[in-house]
C-alpha cells in the first residue's frame, strides 16, 4: 500500500465517521496543513512523505473513534 492509498483509505473513514480529516489530525498531533502535503493533487503535484509515526497516530485516532462508536452502538 503506497502513502496515497494510506491517505486516501484515512479521508475514507473519517467521512464515515461524519468527521473533519483535520479533527481527526488535531486528535493525532499531526497539523491538518501536513495531511495536505502529503496529498498528491494539481497544486501538490510532489506531496512530501509521511512519517510512520505520524500516520500511525492518525490510525490510532481513527481506531479509537470508531471503537467508540462500535461501544456505543
Amino acid at each position: 500500500m503506497d502513502q496515497q492509498e494510506i491517505i486516501s483509505g484515512f479521508e475514507r473513514r473519517a467521512a464515515a465517521l461524519k468527521l473533519p480529516i483535520g479533527e481527526i489530525c488535531q486528535r493525532a498531533a499531526v497539523h491538518p496543513t501536513t495531511f495536505s502535503r502529503w496529498k498528491l493533487s494539481e497544486k501538490n503535484p510532489d506531496p512530501i512523505s509521511a512519517t510512520m509515526k505520524s500516520l500511525q497516530a492518525i490510525e490510532v485516532a481513527l481506531a479509537a473513534e470508531e471503537e467508540a462508536r462500535r461501544i456505543a452502538a
